[in-house]
């Protein structure tokens, strides 16, 4: 018996059909993996790039910043800024010599309240004089309880916590009532007291219960309000609203009108004070601080980024062939919220735009 071969031809025929639907199949299917995979490669070169001129736009800010601090100066308004003088070509910046040694605001000055301005590019930046903070290495019992208390830790433990502060940086072993000394912390296995002034602010997460607290951590919030180096009263212009209200025990509504009168008209007098805030301050004429210090923290920060940065900066008051200005430390944390307002409540500068107009 024999059999044609065309007998066989539609199975082949319907063999290769399948296979090539198959294969056309497996090409869509790589095609559409290889399409999302370019997609998302062009998407992280992007981000890249993006990032990168962020980081670009960041340290241009902190360079032009800097040359700011150790050539303008300052005033009780903030750090001064160049000038746009008439007669001189636009953009140019010059410095105004008229104004230049007045201690009262001639307008355009940088506030140093930690209020967020535009920067360089996609960059913003805002600056924190340190003296508007409190001096935690110097702070009282009373004044370290109530910056717990309006940070939100319960009021049984201010006075508890604010021993172990004490205890935790004097030179002696002999520990405060609800304090805590060498053997509290032993038996809990934990690094015993330094028994020296702070460095930074963040050294009180080792204090004996003191990172429990999450309110003082969360966003930051106690770094955000202290300082290590000043045993001063804070400074009356610079000083966020809550730390009025821990150093010189005042309500949030009283503490809320230094700052908002402050924004157009900076403190001078203790008289002004009193009336600004509708009580009588506990504060006298000589320990008024109105001028801003050497010592500033400077947070800068790019549009998209999740992260900043803040550097502290020192400018030492005699060179003696020192640097102009030092930076103590820096440090890179997640991108704080009070910082990520929307970009036109952020506000300028001629230096960073020389065609705006000078505002107070």
């Amino acid at each position: 018996m024999s059999f044609s071969n065309s007998s066989f031809r539609p199975v082949n025929e319907g063999f290769v059909l399948v296979a090539t639907l198959w294969i056309l199949a497996a090409l869509t299917v790589a095609a559409g993996f290889f399409a999302l995979w370019t997609e998302k490669s062009v998407a992280i070169v992007q981000e890249m790039q993006a990032d990168t001129q962020g980081e670009i736009d960041m340290y241009s800010t902190q360079t032009a910043i800097t040359y700011l601090l150790i050539t303008q100066g300052f005033n009780v308004g903030g750090l001064r800024v160049p000038k746009v003088n008439d007669g001189v070509e636009k953009g140019e910046i010059t410095i105004d010599e008229v104004s230049s040694d007045s201690i009262l605001p001639v307008g355009g000055e940088i506030r140093l309240d930690d209020r967020p301005y535009f920067g360089y590019g996609k960059a913003f930046f805002a600056l924190q004089d340190k003296r508007g903070l409190i001096g935690i290495n110097f702070a009282t019992k009373s004044i370290i309880s109530r910056l717990l208390g309006v940070l939100g830790v319960e009021p049984e433990l201010h006075g508890p916590l604010a021993a172990k502060l004490q205890d935790y940086i004097d030179p002696d072993d002999l520990h405060r009532i609800n304090g805590a000394e060498d053997s509290h912390y032993k038996s809990r296995n934990l690094p015993p007291p330094i028994n020296r002034y702070l460095i930074t602010s963040m050294e009180c997460k080792n204090i004996l219960d003191w990172s429990e607290q999450e309110t003082l951590w969360k966003n930051n919030a106690f770094g955000q309000l202290t300082n290590t180096i000043f045993a001063t009263y804070p400074n009356f212009n610079t000083a966020p609203a809550l730390v009025l209200q821990a150093f010189y025990n005042l309500t949030t509504e009283q503490a809320q009108r230094i700052v908002n009168t402050r924004k157009t008209s900076p403190v001078i007098s203790v008289g002004q004070l009193n009336q600004i805030s509708g009580t009588l301050v506990d504060v006298e004429p000589d320990e008024l601080m109105i001028f801003p210090s050497t010592n500033l923290r400077l947070t800068v920060w790019y549009e998209g980024s999740k992260r900043m940065r803040q550097v502290h900066i020192n400018l030492p008051m005699g060179l003696n062939n020192k640097k102009p200005w030092q930076i103590d430390y820096f440090l890179d944390i997640p991108l704080l919220p009070i910082y990520t307002e929307i970009p036109s409540t952020h506000a300028q500068t001629t230096f960073f735009d020389p065609t705006l107009p000078t505002k107070m």
